[in-house]
């Protein structure tokens, strides 16, 4: 990541408001999980909940494209931002005065994933009117060290705030990172795209649009599909495996679990290093695909962890591995999409995502009631490696053919 990038008033305002409010989402996602095994003590009821944070990216995605691609980017985020402060505060209110269950989990969790349905493709498809060509990788790098940087200080902060204020007010701490979030957003100004009154052809028009675009090119139907079934395999076990795993194979605490969570955020930020110096000399397409056969490969050395130590030093190097797929991913979009469609595709690749997501975690909640968390991760790290193959489709390289990120060396 470059310095000089945060030089970048814009920028710098977008950048420390994902930092600040995407380590509360790390303590919600690292505290969600838990509080669900400690109210219920089903792994497939947690997976079931937690699936509801995930759901909204397929139901909602492509409208939420359509509407990025339409309105103001910004207060997209900002609107965003408000509606998740204030549902994540019920989370304490409800466990300070008894009301808590699974159910109203479930709700608040989905209604979070809905309205961050809107807030990451607009940021995605307002960054390149915020910066210029030439510091796009380097921006994305950049905020993906502030996400990384984030799952870091979110866990740091949940093992030593449990300890301090107890589990309910790790949510509290959260609602609070989103109004830091709102505050800075606000400060941003420049390019983004202005609210206007003219006609919009109808909106599901706009869906049918994006989906006719992405079917006109093979390469960007691939990066779709390696993205989905990647995530069938790698998603699930990241969210729920690792906190069964330290509950029964390391017969750890939640102070464990914040352990390998911060272990992994520091290789998700060498990660995100490594992506910056290796861009410039090396195709994005490639990075992306040895990132998945790193993100795979390591996961399988989990079935040998049989201590807290060794288990970190695995996830830091698996972390190395997650920017590579992520930023790649990015930086392709941002260079080959027209930004009247940038908002859409990167609608389509977060509904990849989340929705492979929601598919992944409630099969892992089913399987991990049959078979432990290590053999879990030997079995799903195999086929998450093995999925590279798909990116071996010559349309994924056409693609780039001619594209600055590939004619730098």
């Amino acid at each position: 990541m470059s310095a000089s990038i945060i030089k970048n008033r814009n920028f710098a305002f977008m950048w420390f408001g994902h930092l600040i409010s995407h380590a509360g989402d790390a303590v919600f996602m690292i505290a969600l999980p838990w509080l669900m095994l400690d109210i219920t003590g089903s792994k497939s009821l947690t997976s079931l909940v937690s699936m509801s944070a995930y759901l909204p990216a397929v139901l909602f995605g492509l409208f939420a494209g359509v509407v990025v691609d339409r309105y103001n980017r910004k207060w997209i985020m900002i609107y965003s931002d408000t509606l998740r402060a204030l549902l994540v505060a019920v989370i304490p209110l409800s466990l300070i005065y008894g009301f808590i269950s699974p159910l109203l989990i479930g709700t608040i969790t989905f209604s979070l994933a809905t309205f961050s349905a809107f807030f990451y493709p607009a940021r995605d498809s307002l960054i390149p009117h915020i910066v210029t060509a030439e510091e796009l990788p380097a921006a994305n790098s950049a905020i993906s060290v502030s996400g990384q940087m984030s799952h870091l200080l979110g866990p740091l902060f949940a093992g030593i705030g449990i300890s301090i204020f107890g589990l309910r007010h790790l949510f509290t701490a959260d609602a609070i990172s989103f109004l830091f979030s709102i505050l800075l957003i606000s400060l941003i100004v420049g390019p983004a795209r202005k609210l206007t009154i003219e006609k919009h052809p109808p909106k599901w028009q706009g869906i049918v649009e994006g989906l006719t675009y992405v079917n006109s090119h093979k390469g960007l139907r691939i990066l779709l599909i390696l993205t989905f079934v990647n995530n069938i395999f790698i998603m699930g076990p990241a969210i729920i495996g690792l906190p069964v795993f330290v509950r029964e194979v390391l017969t750890s605490d939640f102070g464990v679990l914040a352990k390998l969570e911060v272990a992994m955020a520091t290789g998700m930020i060498v990660g995100s290093f490594v992506f910056w110096k290796a861009e410039k000399n090396i195709s994005p397409i490639s990075i992306l695909l040895f990132g998945i056969v790193m993100d795979g490969i390591t996961y399988t050395l989990l079935f040998f962890a049989d201590t807290s130590f060794i288990a970190m030093l695995v996830l830091i190097i698996h972390g190395i591995g997650i920017p590579l797929i992520t930023v790649s991913r990015t930086t392709i979009i941002q260079a080959v999409v027209p930004d009247e469609y940038r908002g859409r595709l990167f609608s389509m690749i977060y509904m990849a995502v989340m929705g492979t997501t929601a598919i992944s975690v409630g099969l892992t909640g089913f399987i991990l009631e049959f078979i432990g968390a290590d053999s879990l991760f030997l079995l799903i790290g195999v086929g998450a490696a093995s999925t590279v193959i798909i990116g071996f489709n010559p349309a994924l390289w056409e693609m780039n053919v001619n594209n600055k990120f590939l004619d730098r060396g």
